[in-house]
């Protein structure tokens, strides 16, 4: 009877110490996991060697890092010349040679893994770069995956970075929502997407002789002669030409892409127009309008701006302090956008944030991510918007400006940056005080003399308008109203939930060695009986 007892005693401690190794182990090999495939798409080289493959020839080359699941023409990937890869997606040997840093004289017949071993560029590079830059579709591609296949390749380029910010490589930037390739030689911005879906095949601007370029952050500046391209990475994917002289800009619309004049709020505004961008459940807008961030202005209209639809084609005619603009309404999750729908309220809004751009009534845009120190600022105005202090669910801006009159400010956050979970408890403050919430958005923009703020929520993030209607330096504090039983102290409320936080997600290591631990100590007892 005593031996039964003793064996039941023993299997049992078998059993709860293959239990603990276990628990401790599996968040190990989670986390693991997370570096390595992405949506089946190995980043590695030489990963799964296969049987008569070569040294470094892993399966992810071999299968075109995943893509051969969507276009045949990825499989087999390494054994392929790169002359023969170049002439299958339909990309000029010699403009790719220059793209991806490789010598003009190189040996073409070389294959992509000879490449790879003698100059350094990775299989995946020219894969993903391919996918980027195909000019030959294949009929058995639909939309939805080159959508696939482009955001795929758009994050390969840009490694595990996270945040706003460009990847500047060559003549190629690659943001997390916004990418795009420029040509200095002719003034041209090509390839432009936004969040992988592209919109337009190239934008081009009449006599653009290029001087400088500037690329830091989440922004990039192309200065010509006589006009300015700024693009930003944000979930607005905005784009600004800007003219001091007269200009024309062409945009050739991506497959897919469509493009009709606001006819009726064209007319509303009077010297601005508003072209509406659409492409599957995107959308998006060009709008043109004075440059009210020009050293000179005053308010005079602008006579002469003037647009084109014809075919995939918008033709813009600027004039001297004009701007065109593209302005996307921010989709989220970035990746498989194509799901997804606006809701009325938050297209209503966007709607009328374009127009009151046009007519210099908002001054700024921040956009806010976490996961990355970065952030977006996109002025419309001679309006300072700067980050004073960031936090878990608590942003602090600095704002700033010489205006006479007031404007509005928004602010386009995601879940991560403020818990929107309830949206009731968000609070704005400005210089302490709380903000008085206005019903719709459009009572930002009726004037008066106190502040007021206008809040959407759309699928996991959130833009807030806020109306200052007077300026010297002010600060706006955006926090969650405390709940019932918490702290009211803003310091006491975060050092909490910082501290529950680090407790409820032990490390792995942590895990597994509580476990051994507990086995050894659970040993020793039982040699002690």
């Amino acid at each position: 009877m005593k031996v039964k007892l003793k064996m039941k005693r023993l299997d049992l401690s078998v059993f709860c110490a293959l239990l603990i190794v276990a628990l401790g182990v599996s968040p190990a090999l989670a986390q693991m996991g997370q570096g390595g495939n992405i949506d089946g798409m190995g980043r590695g080289m030489g990963q799964g060697m296969s049987p008569g493959m070569g040294p470094g020839m892993g399966q992810g080359m071999m299968n075109g890092y995943g893509f051969d699941r969507y276009d045949s023409r990825f499989a087999g990937f390494g054994s392929i010349t790169f002359e023969e890869v170049c002439n299958n997606f339909g990309v000029p040997v010699e403009t790719a040679l220059s793209d991806l840093n490789l010598p003009e004289d190189m040996d073409t017949n070389l294959t992509v893994l000879e490449v790879e071993e003698q100059y350094g560029v990775s299989g995946q590079e020219i894969a993903s770069y391919m996918v980027t830059n195909m000019q030959q579709t294949p009929t058995s591609l639909n939309a939805r995956q080159r959508l696939l296949m482009r955001q795929q390749a758009i994050q390969n380029m840009r490694g595990m970075g996270q945040g706003m910010y460009f990847m500047h490589h060559g003549r190629f930037a690659y943001g997390n929502y916004t990418t795009f390739s420029f040509d200095a030689d002719i003034g041209e911005v090509s390839n432009f997407a936004v969040n992988g879906d592209q919109i337009f095949d190239s934008v081009t601007i009449s006599d653009f002789v290029f001087k400088e370029e500037q690329v830091a952050g989440a922004t990039a500046i192309y200065y010509g002669e006589n006009s300015r391209i700024l693009l930003h990475d944000n979930p607005m994917g905005v784009m600004q030409i800007m003219a001091f002289a007269n200009k024309t800009v062409d945009f050739n619309l991506s497959e897919g892409t469509e493009a009709n004049v606001d006819a009726e709020l064209s007319h509303e505004l009077g010297n601005a127009i508003i072209v509406n961008i659409t492409k599957n459940n995107f959308e998006g807008s060009l709008i043109v309008f004075k440059n009210y961030l020009a050293t000179v202005t005053d308010d005079e209209p602008l006579e002469g701006l003037d647009v084109e639809v014809s075919g995939d084609q918008v033709t813009v005619t600027l004039v001297n302090n004009s701007v065109v603009m593209f302005r996307a309404t921010p989709m989220n999750p970035s990746l498989m956008q194509t799901g997804y729908s606006y809701g009325s309220h938050a297209a209503y809004m966007h709607q009328v944030l374009n127009r009151e751009i046009a007519r210099g009534r908002v001054g700024a845009e921040i956009a806010l991510r976490a996961g990355g120190n970065n952030s977006s600022v996109v002025n419309y105005t001679s309006i300072g918007v700067h980050i004073r202090d960031r936090d878990r669910d608590r942003i602090v801006l600095g704002v700033d400006s010489n205006l006479s009159e007031g404007r509005v400010i928004t602010v386009n956050v995601d879940n991560e940056t403020i818990n929107l979970s309830n949206p009731d408890r968000i609070r704005l403050r400005i210089d302490g005080q709380v903000i008085e919430r206005a019903e719709n958005i459009d009572e930002l923009f009726a004037g008066g003399t106190r502040p007021l703020c206008y809040l959407v929520q759309e699928n996991e993030t959130a833009t807030m308008a806020v109306y200052i209607p007077e300026f010297s330096e002010r600060e706006i504090i955006i926090d969650l109203e405390p709940e019932a039983g918490e702290e009211s102290g803003e310091e006491t409320g975060e050092e909490g939930a910082t501290e529950e936080e680090g407790e409820a997600k032990p490390t792995p290591a942590f895990e597994f060695g509580f476990g051994v631990a507990l086995l050894a100590s659970s040993y020793r007892l039982k040699r002690r009986k």
